[in-house]
């Protein structure tokens, strides 16, 4: 009997000890699954949270109706006459448009002597009140009469087709603001990126004469094709600046956020749109040397102003990539055609907290990004004489 449990002692210890090393195997998995369950928890609340904190903000805002006419010729047009309020989540502000289609006072546009710049809704200056726009600063400040015909939404070669109108004024100076975040995007395009309005293009023909297309402009709506367009899918093409894992997580607001971080492969996407950009950088070369033309023999002289956006001001961004190679070629361009240029991205890239010049949500300047301009247009070398210290 003794010796049957002395026989028993070794094997029941044996076997207790096999059930412990079980035991511990099926504790140390439970630990490794329920920490792996709670940390995709943990990321999918942060992912909830991050989407639901985020504000839903109209990009566009609320504005009084009739702001916009069609134009058969232009795509649209500023409605003469019309005042109203537009309303977004960043401001709220009033607009102006005189008789003649333009902010300002239309009388102002018969003066002698004037300075006059035109563009898109950044030279317009949407987001601001009519006295808080930098043509007006320009204006009480130096005692010129700056004169503003900027158009929102409109690309290169819709500002090259209303220019041959803007020459009918005589302006003794006229400015050209060419928008760096999406101008030479929309250039030669039926339809913008950012606008569901279609326009004219203009492209160049085998002998890199222009050549006008699509006017006059059809009201038909914009095809899905390209309405699925956008200005980051414009720019990167077929590029990927991105690694591998960077793409998988970009459909993730969380991923989005480790993608800032985490950067972009700056130097392929330089290369990327050096290589890219030919086609587009010489169709705006000839709109600008067609608008030269134009201002001369109406007895003036023209200036570009080359001007970033809010995008340009976060860091090694796909925008602020973008804009500053942008910036590089079409200045060395422009000085080489003899065009006087002003390049604004170093001003932009020294100021401090430069991303306090815009709205935040809306993206264009507030007041305090339209005094910065006026104050940077006023100091320039390239508009001494035309302006006093500001």
């Amino acid at each position: 009997m003794h010796r049957a449990v002395d026989n028993y002692r070794p094997v029941g210890w044996i076997k207790d000890w096999f059930m412990s090393q079980e035991s511990g195997k099926r504790n140390g998995i439970f630990g490794v699954v329920a920490a792996l369950l709670g940390v995709f928890i943990a990321l999918a609340i942060v992912e909830f949270a991050l989407g639901a904190l985020k504000p839903r903000i109209d990009p566009a805002g609320r504005m009084d109706e009739g702001f916009i006419l069609y134009d058969e010729r232009l795509g649209w047009k500023l409605a003469p006459g019309w005042e109203g309020q537009h309303e977004h989540h960043d401001f709220s502000v009033r607009y102006g448009v005189n008789s003649l289609g333009f902010r300002g006072e239309a009388l102002d546009f018969a003066r002698p002597g004037s300075v006059m710049f035109f563009g898109d809704s950044f030279t317009f200056g949407l987001g601001v009140n009519d006295d808080e726009v930098f043509t007006r600063l320009l204006s009480e400040k130096t005692g010129r009469n700056v004169l503003n015909a900027g158009v929102p939404g409109y690309a290169n070669d819709q500002q090259l087709m209303l220019l041959e109108k803007l020459t009918d004024y005589r302006p003794a100076e006229v400015v050209w603001v060419v928008y760096l975040g999406n101008d030479l995007l929309d250039n030669g395009e039926a339809f913008p990126l950012q606008a569901a309005h279609g326009k004219p293009f203009y492209s160049l023909s085998a002998g890199q004469e222009l050549v006008l297309n699509n006017v006059p402009v059809p009201l038909s709506p914009k095809p899905e094709s390209v309405r699925s367009r956008s200005v980051q899918s414009e720019i990167l093409g077929e590029f990927d600046p991105y690694q591998r894992w960077q793409t998988w997580i970009d459909g993730f607001a969380l991923g989005r956020v480790i993608n800032q971080w985490a950067g972009i492969d700056v130097e392929g996407l330089r290369a990327h749109i050096q290589a890219h950009s030919g086609p587009k950088v010489e169709l705006f070369m000839a709109l600008v040397e067609r608008g030269q033309s134009l201002v001369e023999s109406a007895g003036g002289t023209l200036k570009v102003v080359l001007l970033p956006g809010q995008g340009y001001t976060r860091g090694e961004s796909i925008p602020a990539v973008y804009q500053g190679v942008m910036s590089e070629m079409l200045e060395a361009r422009l000085e080489g055609a003899g065009l006087p240029v002003l390049n604004l991205t170093d001003d932009l890239s020294g100021q401090e907290n430069a991303a306090a010049l815009f709205h935040p949500n809306e993206g264009h300047f507030n007041p305090q990004g339209h005094r910065w301009l006026a104050e940077m247009l006023a100091k320039a070398p390239m508009f001494q004489g035309m302006f006093r210290s500001m």
